[in-house]
């Protein structure tokens, strides 16, 4: 559906300059200027407005059941699209780790830069520590941001199979600050972003699973945790969020078939 890309141009595109122009280019020259949570308000209404232009609808469940303070959100990764989608409907202020491929992208980099994000270099493990010690330092100064975390560390290109392996060592900055760690499973964000999207509208499926709180890790390794909080979403996927996003797409598309990759 060759309109999928300019429907999003159209109710997004001026939008985003005008931000470029209006706080964008400040916020990530000098975020710390700006009370976090407008910058992270800001941002959260153009992605909003991005996903409205995309026909993205959100199916979300558990927010309910996430705890008071900072949180450390731990989420498998199956598109770009998957930090766009958690900021959109998270209201409490987050910042994730990207790939630092993403520094120099002239929008996206200053999106996250203006929110404090951090880069990381896969290749470079002495440079992915220090990021996850940053983002260490961050729980025990900050008490106004939370943290996403993509624990598989790259995307998962194939939403049919199982997760990839969960890093063990992304658990670290949770740990080390006594901090509650939430596994969110995600779903159908591997279609929103594809060259010759096929679907008129792009159902997401988001599920906020119960909280693993401190007393109830604080005997585990890292290891034991990355296990759990893997094999958690890998069951909210293949049990519900798969299931769920199947009876939608056969509604939206008569042609949708439940093992074809998108």
């Amino acid at each position: 559906m060759p309109l999928h890309y300019g429907r999003a141009a159209l109710i997004a595109g001026a939008p985003i300059i005008w931000n470029y122009f209006k706080w964008m280019r400040k916020y990530a020259k000098n975020p710390t200027k700006y009370p976090f949570e407008k910058r992270y308000k800001d941002v959260q209404k153009l992605l909003r407005t991005l996903s409205r232009g995309f026909n993205v609808e959100y199916h979300v469940e558990g927010l309910e059941k996430l705890p008071e303070g900072n949180i450390f959100i731990a989420c498998n990764h199956l598109s770009a699209y998957d930090p766009v989608t958690l900021i959109c409907v998270l209201d409490r202020p987050c910042t994730f780790v990207a790939k630092k491929e993403l520094i120099d992208k002239p929008f996206i980099g200053k999106i996250i830069k203006g929110i404090e994000g951090q880069f990381i270099d896969r290749q470079d493990l002495k440079q992915s520590l220090r990021v996850m010690m940053n983002v260490e330092s961050d729980f025990k100064t900050r008490a106004d941001k939370s943290w996403i975390i993509f624990p598989e560390g790259t995307r998962n290109r194939d939403p049919m199979n199982n997760l990839l392996a969960f890093h063990h060592g992304t658990f670290r900055p949770a740990v080390k600050t006594n901090t509650p760690i939430v596994p969110v499973a995600i779903y159908g964000t591997f279609r929103v972003l594809k060259r010759k999207p096929a679907h008129k509208k792009y159902p997401i499926y988001i599920k906020f699973l119960d909280p693993i709180y401190p007393e109830q890790y604080k005997d585990m390794s890292t290891l034991d945790i990355a296990k759990i909080v893997e094999n958690k979403i890998e069951q909210a996927i293949s049990f519900d969020l798969r299931k769920k996003d199947h009876l939608e797409m056969t509604k939206i598309d008569k042609k949708y078939k439940f093992n074809k990759i998108y």
